[in-house]
């Protein structure tokens, strides 16, 4: 966003401000503004603003609020005013990132580590707070390993939850007052079919903690989904929206209550949040809460050990990079990695040579599967019967039309695994007739190719990602056939 750009921004939210003061989202909107334009004393100001013009709790004027202060350099304030948010939100990972940020400003560095470490626990939407996790995952690992706490923060979002409700029970009855580990008790309720139990946990349970957003989607879910009153369920859904529209559970359903405009003001906002170098990556020290939990910049490159949520972002990614017909093999980050490679990319270098770039790679996977397409084709068999001899299309589409579906996982199989020959004793081999090979249709072929193009010189070469000299290695073979 540009400097014209911004103070054009600007000059529209605070006229809409003047016309409706109590529209939380322009009041945040604005504030966030004034920071992106250096003005801390007037992004407080409009924080403090919103907080008396609007007339019900809302979580991101509330933390507003707290990072007006926390710019101004009043960390007393500013810390009165995070438990508050926390106390509306006290699952909200921005919370607890801002709230670690103050509580490190006053030097209260064991405070600050677990609450850093419970942003980076608790799952999100947001782009900025998935990248932060991924860069500290080995941290988080390490740390959720020692205190079962975490590990409960982590489950409270999951679709399969890893925690089952005797241990989140247990947790909840060694911390009574922890409001997260009772949203998860109710959760795992609720899925098991526990109505009755979740909704006292959450009525009278969390009572203190009305407008919990984690409450309020449950209670949402409960009532609309499983109790069929739909009436109910909507007066749930309205409150979520009222008290944080931003909020990862407000979609679907819920936004479909809100006008165009409201939807405008939540996108604008969101791009502001979202993005790896957010607002709250540009005003927050970020990089020394990562030093004061241990995080080194080979951790952060390092992504052999993923919490559920990122495992499957990492599988995702590795899905891209998998080769047709090829086996999966475990990766091992290389350490002469670049510092600017992302997480899940440095996590698919392997002892081999380091990945080529995505439109090579793209053109390699091409070959490649050529290659061992034309490898089915020539794989060994039983001396065959004499037939005549038909030529060989090695177009994909007809080879892989004309091999039995039954026999494709065996060839792949048989194709993908190379017969290893070191590089200081590779010497032409000569090939009897009985190792004859076959075309896709069954016909035998001609006599073995020359001594230096054999089958397992061209795996070999494949073996050694040497991948255009194995697929010259296989057309010769196709050939000489």
């Amino acid at each position: 966003m540009t400097q014209e750009t911004l103070g054009d921004r600007l000059n529209l939210y605070e006229a809409m401000f003047e016309r409706n003061p109590r529209d939380g989202l322009v009041s945040v909107g604005k504030t966030y503004l004034y920071i992106l334009s250096n003005r801390p004393q007037d992004a407080l100001k409009s924080a403090l603003e919103a907080s008396l013009s609007v007339s019900s709790k809302s979580l991101r004027v509330q933390l507003a609020i707290a990072l007006g202060y926390f710019l101004r350099n009043k960390p007393g304030e500013a810390l009165i005013e995070s438990r508050y948010a926390l106390n509306i939100d006290p699952a909200s990972p921005l919370c607890h990132l801002v709230h670690a940020s103050i509580l490190m400003a006053l030097r209260h560095t064991d405070e600050a580590r677990l609450a850093f470490l419970k942003c980076l626990s608790l799952s999100s939407d947001n782009t900025f707070l998935t990248d932060l996790r991924l860069r500290n995952h080995r941290a988080i690992c390490a740390a959720q390993l020692q205190n079962p706490l975490l590990a409960a923060y982590s489950n409270l979002r999951l679709r399969v939850p890893d925690m089952t409700e005797a241990d989140v029970q247990q947790l909840v009855e060694q911390n009574p007052t922890d409001p997260v580990l009772k949203a998860l008790s109710a959760s795992l309720q609720r899925r098991s079919g526990k109505i009755r139990e979740a909704l006292v946990l959450l009525e009278s349970g969390l009572a203190s903690y009305e407008a919990f957003p984690e409450r309020l989607y449950l209670l949402w879910k409960t009532y609309d989904d499983q109790l069929g009153n739909h009436q109910k369920g909507e007066l749930f859904v309205r409150r979520l929206l009222e008290v944080d529209p931003l909020n990862d559970r407000a979609t679907g359903l819920g936004y479909s209550n809100l006008d165009e405009e409201t939807l405008r003001h939540i996108n604008f906002i969101k791009s502001l949040e979202d993005l790896p170098d957010s607002i709250f990556a540009m005003v927050l020290p970020v990089r020394d809460l990562e030093n004061l939990i241990g995080t080194t910049a080979a951790d952060s490159l390092d992504t052999t050990a993923l919490t559920p949520c990122e495992q499957k972002t990492a599988t995702a990614l590795e899905r891209t990079f998998t080769l047709p017909g090829s086996s999966k093999q475990p990766y091992v980050a290389e350490p002469e990695t670049p510092p600017e490679a992302s997480p899940a990319v440095a996590s698919l270098t392997t002892e081999r040579p380091p990945l080529p770039s995505q439109p090579i790679m793209a053109h390699m996977a091409s070959m490649l599967e050529q290659a061992q397409l034309i490898a089915r084709d020539l794989r060994p068999t039983p001396a065959p019967t004499p037939m005549s001899r038909a030529p060989i299309n090695t177009d994909p589409s007809v080879v892989r039309a004309s091999t039995p579906e039954s026999a494709t996982g065996e060839l792949s199989r048989a194709s993908t695994v190379p017969h290893h020959i070191p590089t200081s004793i590779r010497a032409p081999v000569s090939v009897s007739n009985s190792d004859s090979q076959l075309t896709a249709s069954g016909q035998p072929s001609q006599p073995a190719a020359p001594a230096h193009m054999t089958m397992r010189y061209a795996n070999s070469l494949l073996e050694d990602s040497r991948f255009e000299e194995a697929l010259q290695a296989f057309l010769e073979l196709s050939h000489t056939s």
